[in-house]
């Protein structure tokens, strides 16, 4: 495994987690609940899928919704915790 590329990857996410939250804020999440949630985390399966599927190949465009996904997760793990508000 590659740590420092993992670690630079889960600093996008942070990143990434953090610009759309100040874009969206608390409220958003609260609205959708874990379903939501879970509902966002397919969708970005399925752009995923698709786009190997017809073998799109935009790197830029896959890479982010594979951070999208582990963005939701993590915010699916914060849900789940109690902590997704301050």
């Amino acid at each position: 495994m590659n740590e420092k590329e993992m670690i630079k990857i889960i600093k996008e996410i942070e990143e990434l987690l953090k610009a759309k939250n100040k874009t969206y804020e608390d409220d958003n999440i609260l609205k959708i609940c874990k379903i939501g949630v879970l509902i966002r985390i397919e969708e970005g399966i399925e752009r995923l899928k698709h786009m190997i599927e017809k073998n799109i190949d935009d790197k830029e465009s896959k890479d982010d919704n594979w951070k999208d996904i582990a963005g939701y997760s993590i915010i699916g793990c914060m849900l789940e915790r109690n902590k997704w508000n301050k």
